[in-house]
């Protein structure tokens, strides 16, 4: 399974450690299911926390889906209105220790911050030195998609 470096807002980040947020809205992302080291942007600037992405969900699929409903059919429509093309589901979050920016650039010769994500297979050096770094601390976040609750497809207000 291929492996990414995923960036977050500090407040996105926080909301699916709390487990409040289960779907991630991207306009581009890997077809099949997927996991990302998580890199948080400022003012946090670390690689901190794991996600186990499902298979991604095209939004115009839910559309059709859930036509009948006004209030979800609206909301999916403004995520798209936005340029939003698909929900990746967060089937788990892991949290792990942390790897500072400055530790980053201090020990690769060449770190990119990610703006949006890329795929470490890319990127060898970087994916084994996450890989020697990070540990797991135990704290984990795990959704059950079996039934998707309506007020999670495309929620804005967590």
């Amino acid at each position: 399974m291929r492996t990414m470096l995923l960036s977050l807002k500090p407040e996105i980040f926080d909301l699916i450690r709390e487990g409040r947020k289960i779907f991630e809205y991207r306009h581009q992302f890997y077809t099949e299911a997927i996991n990302a080291y998580l890199y948080i942007s400022r003012p946090v600037q670390k690689i901190v926390g794991y996600i186990e992405f499902g298979k991604r969900i095209n939004l115009q699929d839910w559309k059709e889906k859930y036509q009948d409903n006004t209030e979800i059919s609206n909301r999916i429509n403004d995520y798209i209105s936005r340029n939003y093309k698909y929900a990746m589901p967060i089937n788990r979050f892991r949290m792990t220790t942390e790897i500072t920016l400055n530790s980053l650039k201090e020990d690769l010769e060449k770190f990119i911050i990610p703006e949006s994500y890329y795929y470490l297979d890319n990127f060898e050096e970087l994916e084994n030195y996450i890989k020697r770094n990070i540990k797991f601390t135990g704290e984990i976040v795990e959704n059950n998609f079996e039934k998707i609750d309506e007020i999670n497809i495309c929620r804005k207000n967590y």
